[in-house]
């Protein structure tokens, strides 16, 4: 029953500068576990500042390193494995979206002995933490998984949300220093997902009206940033804005949940070998179309960031598509698709719930070939 009453449930604490990182020199803790995505991180110096920094606090660590992509049944056992040798009082997640949610679903895993990832499926099924406390630190500025109460995990091969309240962090560190080195496909491809959080958020049908100041923040930050951080990567403002951005929209993601456009991404991404975001990114104008016809949420959403004509910002996101040279159609990248399975699987996500019109099988077939 408690959690059928919207709540917004946040991190106990949020760092938010440059050089933020060194926050970790005053964690309190025995053991740390550290996952880790690619190799930019330990290449740009940060891997050694993040160890100093906790060895400095009188933490003994443990490196669970190159964890790439989003989370499956086989790399969280990997972790878990290591992990649980580990015996850690602290589980620090440094990395883009999959490694935060990594991070998280091995802690319930942690936590929980005995414990299957097909237990924690119905939403709000895990247990309190008791014993680790967690620390999230985005090297990517779109998931917002740092502040979300959601992981996405592919389990026997179907890319599933998990939802916990309880995956909030004790801490969240946003360093805008630990973004400058992305490439700019995956800057837009990021931000372009934070927005779509955003204004997904901002038009779910459990909305209200913190979740909407959020959303509508959000959408500003990165309408007004994310060119400067593609076209000048090291720009340290855009850059540490962009940041805001994804964690307003997470944080409201939390509470409304997301609708179409990451249902069919979710979905698709089983037979589509293109990341999340730039997926989110090729189905937003399509399904934007599609419920612009019975909602007026959309309209009024980006009336409030000065897109008072759609064209206006369909033009914006094929701009970004063309700068930052980002995928635009998903036909040339997949294996023979079944739409109507598609169609099917993409109804049963539990974000098409939350969706502002209802979807069917022929308007997400229709979507699916004007994208290939």
């Amino acid at each position: 029953m408690l959690n059928r009453i919207p709540r917004v449930i946040q991190p106990n604490e949020i760092v938010i500068t440059k050089g933020a990182l060194i926050r970790l020199k005053f964690l309190k803790g025995k053991k740390a576990f550290i996952i880790c995505g690619g190799k930019s991180f330990e290449k740009n110096g940060y891997l050694e500042k993040l160890e100093n920094y906790l060895i400095s606090s009188g933490f003994e660590l443990v490196f669970f390193k190159g964890v790439v992509g989003d989370p499956s049944e086989e790399s969280i056992n990997e972790i878990l494995a290591k992990l649980r040798e580990s015996n850690a009082d602290w589980i620090i997640g440094v990395g883009g979206g999959g490694v935060m949610d990594s991070a998280k679903v091995a802690w319930a895993l942690y936590e929980n002995q005995g414990a299957l990832l097909t237990d924690f499926i119905k939403p709000h099924s895990i247990p309190e933490r008791s014993k680790t406390k967690i620390c999230l630190i985005p090297t990517t500025a779109g998931s917002g998984s740092e502040v979300s109460n959601s992981a996405v995990i592919t389990i026997n091969g179907n890319k599933m949300p998990i939802i916990s309240n309880y995956f909030i962090p004790e801490i969240v560190i946003l360093d805008p220093n630990l973004t400058t080195s992305l490439p700019a496909n995956i800057t837009a491809y990021s931000a372009i997902d934070a927005f779509t959080h955003a204004l997904e958020s901002y038009c779910s049908n459990l909305n209200n009206e913190l979740t909407n100041a959020y959303c509508i923040a959000s959408g500003r930050i990165i309408i007004d940033n994310l060119e400067i951080a593609i076209s000048s990567p090291e720009n340290i403002v855009a850059r540490e804005k962009l940041l805001y951005g994804s964690m307003l929209s997470g944080l409201a993601q939390s509470v409304t949940s997301v609708g179409g456009v990451h249902a069919l991404s979710h979905t698709v991404a089983k037979e589509i070998d293109l990341p999340h975001g730039n997926l989110n990114a090729i189905f937003l104008i399509p399904l934007l179309k599609f419920n612009m016809q019975e909602s007026p949420r959309i309209k009024e959403f980006l009336d409030q960031l000065g897109f008072i004509e759609f064209e206006k910002f369909e033009n914006w996101i094929n701009k970004i598509f063309v700068k930052s040279n980002m995928i635009d159609k998903w036909g040339p990248y997949s294996k023979q698709l079944n739409l109507n399975e598609i169609s099917e699987a993409t109804l049963m996500d539990i974000c098409a719930r939350t969706n502002p019109r209802k979807l069917s099988s022929d308007a997400i077939k229709s979507i699916l070939e004007a994208t290939i």
